[in-house]
This record gives structure tokens, sequence and C-alpha cells, in this order.
């Protein structure tokens, strides 16, 4: 395994893009590329993909130590574009009849300066002097502790380029630690957008019938896979195979823009559906490739 990572190394040099292609056990076809996922994404073809499950960087809450990453923008309109941009070519590369979802989470602006000490969560939360500390209000009027709306705001401007946001899921994150703070409730939910790109699309709602879940409100607790030292922000299989229940024929191709650890391609092989995952991190992809061969 090593000489492959080796060589791969080697092609990133020269092009800024590695890829690693596989098949698993019982012969489904896998795909990991790592490069800016907006350049990976236009060399794919056109509708090639039946349904895309992902969770792009969080605006402003981590640094992946990886230069271009999204999330530390100066500007919520530029979170928001780098983000549509990227969508834009999800979109493209999408089947007419496919479906998103598209998971993100909140930022609070604070306003109060350089945040101090560190993070229980993650060693990655605390990184000098963010955006959303400065004074200024992010440009467009926020008042200290307000929260931005970041996932409304980048689901408004992608429908404004087309896409059809057909429902807002509310994701439960049922036990999940809570936040450090005494004076407004703390969150215990994140949003998960339904998007489509056409009128007729795939979608069984048999399986949400069959668990007897609400609908639109999934109560799944945040404990995802361990990662073995990989601080990525995974979110747990269930809340991937619940999408990919509904939102994904069987044999469908899966894609994942922002791929992380893998749990999306991992739980899609899993379930015998092609998977293509992308990550700009090579410490994340390594560990996706790693754990993709023993399926």
């Amino acid at each position: 395994m090593s000489s492959v990572f080796d060589a791969n190394e080697q092609q990133v040099e020269k092009n800024q893009i590695i890829n690693w292609d596989g098949f698993t056990k019982s012969g489904i076809l896998w795909q990991v590329y790592c490069g800016d996922s907006f350049e990976v994404l236009r060399r794919l073809p056109d509708e090639s993909v039946n349904c895309v499950v992902t969770s792009p960087p969080y605006y402003c809450l981590r640094d992946y130590k990886v230069e271009g990453q999204i999330g530390l923008e100066d500007s919520v309109e530029d979170y928001v574009e780098a983000i549509c941009k990227v969508m834009d070519e999800v979109r493209r590369v999408l089947r007419s009849d496919g479906t998103l979802f598209f998971n993100l989470g909140d930022t609070y602006y604070s306003g109060k300066g350089q945040s101090q000490g560190n993070d229980r969560k993650s060693n990655k939360r605390r990184f000098g002097l963010r955006a959303v500390d400065k004074s200024g209000g992010l440009g467009i009027g926020l008042q200290r502790k307000s929260i931005i709306g970041v996932p409304w705001r980048v689901a408004i401007e992608m429908a404004s380029r087309d896409w059809v946001l057909r429902s807002p899921i509310i994701w439960h994150r049922e036990k999940c630690l809570p936040e450090s703070v005494l004076d407004r409730p703390r969150r215990s939910y994140e949003y998960i957008f339904m998007f489509v790109k056409s009128r007729k699309y795939y979608f069984n709602r048999e399986p949400l019938v069959d668990q007897k879940v609400e609908e639109d409100l999934w109560t799944i607790q945040a404990r995802p896979k361990v990662t073995n030292g990989i601080d990525t922000a995974p979110y747990p299989d269930e809340l991937v195979q619940r999408c990919l229940d509904i939102g994904c024929p069987e044999g469908g191709v899966v894609l994942d823009p922002f791929a992380g650890s893998g749990t999306t391609l991992r739980v899609a092989l899993n379930s015998n559906r092609p998977a293509i995952g992308i990550d700009l991190s090579r410490e994340f992809c390594k560990f996706m490739v790693k754990e993709i061969r023993g399926i």
C-alpha cells in the first residue's frame, strides 16, 4: 500500500489531483480523489451520479491546515460563494432524477477578539483570530452573540442557482456533547437540506414509514464511527443510510464532494452502491482508501 501512496504523492505535485480506485470484495466500484472539489468535479461527466450526501466544512469552526480549504473566508458572502461554486458543479454531475442531501451547521458571531484556550471537542477548533471574532459585524451588521444563519444563507443562494429545495430536515443530534453556554438554550440539531434539480426524481418514502419515524425530524445519535486519530467531523452511519434509503435507488452511484473520513463512501459501498469521494486533505484521503480497501 505504501508504494501506491508514494506514487500518488508524486502525481499530486504534477497536477494537484490524486486518485485511487478499486472494487470492494463484492465487486462494487469506488473512487477517491484528493484535490479541490470544484476542480475534481469539473472532470466528472454530466448526470453521472444518482445521489449526493455531503457535509462541507462549517464556517469559521475548524482549521484543517490545508491550503485552499473552505471555511476560513473573511466574509459570510465569500463562504457562501465558495460552497455554491462547488454545488453548481454537483448539480451538473447529478442526474436529472437525482437527490442531494446537504448537512450544514451554523456559527455564532462573537466579535470579541481572538479566542483563548482549547476546545474539548477538537484541537482544530481554536485557531487564532477568526472572521467571526473580529469587530464590524462581518460587514453585514450582525450584533455580538448573533447566530449567523449560515445554513439558510447557503440554501437560499443555491435555490437562486436553479436548485429545488424540497425539504429542510431537522437532524436532532441525540446525546451530542453539550455546548458550554449559559445564556441561551444549548443547540442539539442541525439541518439536512434535501435538494433536487427537476420536478420528477427518485424518492422512496417507505423506509420512513417502516421505521415509524418523524419524516422531517430525524433523531439520530451523534456518535460517528471512531476514526483512529483522524480529526474530521463525521456524521453517523445511520444518517447516511437513511438518506440513501429514501433518495438513492439500489445500485445507484453516490457522491460526496467533501468526503472527510469517508463515512458516505463506506455506507454506500456496504449497501452495494458505487461511491465517489473527494477531499482536499491527503491525510483524510489516505485514511479513506485504507478503510475502503477492507470492505
